[in-house]
């Protein structure tokens, strides 16, 4: 009956707003882009992961550390386990190899699902036991993973394919899950960024942006403030945007360019390469991208 009910609804939604999509060509791209990501990510961390990650030496008290995580209820019981266990050492080290280990099986579509679930858990174990530098990419990249375990991600495309031949035909709209999840991040990202006047004035932008490592402080009063409203109003009207044929296109390369503009400014480029990786996922006709189309979704 559960079942039913659902498919009913997606089948209600899609009326609403039909979208000629592949799902073959979605999850495999959501499957690669993450996976890719996360692993160059994490390769980028790789030498200076001790000081982080580490049962001592690093930066801050590892005890400290997780004691301002939110995680905290959930990983110091963990961990207190591990050294009751006297497993810490092994731990540690064991740890990053898994999660290395899990992307690579998510990339190449080989026990998929398994992968997904073991990399998120261990995502969640190694990021979040120094949450204070955490950023927005960590926050998307578990939820990225999440939605790997939960989207049948590795049905096309994938090693699971060429040895289980999976049959049966995806019913359900998964792209339409993270079109309603970029709809609703950046409406309440563009509420908040409204509500601060620094986005109006160009503050916000300028603090982004400056730091010692640039000479950006020497950037127009007037770009900074175009830059600020230009951002706000692009997040508060995403929703509406994307909503409309005519306009998505359009918006969708204003996303892309502003993401972009982030990694070059702020040196935020996984965060700028996931969210980038989301948008064209959600809307991007990723049968025609030879041909380059945007996805023609038909509104009601």
């Amino acid at each position: 009956m559960l079942s039913k009910k659902v498919f009913t609804l997606c089948n209600k939604t899609d009326k609403i707003s039909t979208t000629s999509y592949t799902k073959s060509k979605f999850l495999f791209f959501f499957r690669i882009m993450v996976s890719f990501i996360a692993i160059i990510e994490f390769a980028s961390l790789a030498k200076d992961l001790t000081v982080l990650f580490y049962p001592t030496q690093t930066i801050l008290p590892q005890e400290l550390i997780i004691l301002q995580s939110g995680y905290f209820r959930y990983l110091y019981p963990f961990y207190q386990f591990l050294k009751d266990q006297q497993l810490i050492e092994y731990f540690y080290s064991g740890a990053i190899y898994s999660y290395v280990i899990a992307l690579f099986f998510l990339l190449s579509g080989l026990f998929t699902r398994y992968a997904a679930f073991a990399a998120l858990i261990l995502q969640l174990i190694i990021f979040k036991s120094f949450s204070p530098f955490n950023y927005g990419y960590d926050n998307f990249l578990t939820m990225s993973l999440f939605y790997c375990v939960i989207f049948p991600v590795g049905r096309y495309y994938s090693l699971d394919f060429l040895i289980f031949k999976f049959k049966y035909k995806i019913q359900l709209n998964y792209q339409r899950v993270i079109q309603i999840h970029l709809a609703i991040a950046y409406l309440f990202s563009g509420v908040a960024k409204a509500l601060d006047s620094g986005w109006w004035d160009g503050n916000s932008v300028w603090k982004a942006i400056v730091s010692v490592d640039n000479s950006y402080y020497t950037l127009s009063p007037l770009i900074l403030i175009l830059a600020g409203i230009g951002t706000v109003l692009l997040e508060l009207s995403y929703p509406v945007l994307m909503y409309f044929r005519k306009s998505r296109s359009y918006a969708l390369i204003a996303v892309i360019l502003m993401h972009s503009s982030i990694a070059i400014f702020m040196g935020l480029y996984a965060f700028s390469a996931i969210m980038i990786v989301w948008n064209i996922a959600a809307f991007g006709n990723l049968d025609s991208v030879a041909k380059n189309k945007i996805i023609d979704v038909e509104t009601a």
